[in-house]
């Protein structure tokens, strides 16, 4: 079996300011830091073997925390990275919701069918993220891997985690920053959510 724990970036400046981040490198907030605290904590016990992240100083930051307790090297992937929101990126979500109504409307209402403007759409993520989760379980069977991602990537690798198609993603929560899920995969590749979404470390 092979275990795989996924974790949210911590707060970062667009999470506290309410703009889209995408990618856009946003720096993390004092509250970010105290997150990073109490989720490294909270997977100080685990027997992680493998530490993979984005390239976005707010998810490496968030894994570097982590890592304080397990001295890996870690993986640095940008398949891991978060949507490529195009135009929408930088943009406050007020006003995205007044320029770009039908597409604001998409992100929330009908995500499967949502594409940034000159950006990705969720298709093309939800595409992404599976072939890297699929190419990371592929290369660490076995092992307990982390991985520190984003809040749109993670919600397509749960959706793939649970086994669904794109179609199916409004059903999964967008989780909060630090939030941790846990799915396991067997010898077949076959993925069983075991934690979704687990904040308690936030309380």
């Amino acid at each position: 079996m092979t275990k795989l724990i996924l974790v949210r970036h911590c707060q970062a400046e667009g999470n506290l300011k309410r703009f889209f981040q995408g990618r856009i490198d946003s720096d993390i907030t004092s509250k970010g830091r105290e997150q990073i605290a109490k989720v490294a904590e909270v997977l100080s016990a685990e027997p992680i073997d493998e530490l993979y992240c984005s390239s976005y100083q707010r998810a490496r930051k968030t894994a570097d925390g982590i890592n304080l307790y397990h001295m890996l090297d870690i993986h640095i992937d940008d398949e891991l990275a978060e949507i490529d929101a195009g135009d929408w990126e930088g943009k406050y979500l007020t006003d995205i919701e007044q320029i770009y109504p039908e597409q604001y409307s998409n992100w929330n209402n009908a995500p499967a069918v949502f594409a940034a403007p000159n950006g990705e759409s969720m298709a093309q993520v939800y595409q992404r993220v599976s072939n890297a989760l699929v190419r990371i379980i592929s290369e660490n069977k076995g092992k307990t891997i982390c991985i520190v991602s984003h809040g749109c990537a993670i919600k397509n690798m749960m959706c793939f985690a649970h086994g669904w198609d794109i179609d199916s993603i409004q059903q999964v929560p967008l989780g909060t920053n630090t939030a941790v899920n846990v799915v396991t995969f067997d010898d077949n590749m076959k993925p069983t959510v075991v934690i979704e979404n687990y904040t308690d470390h936030l309380s």
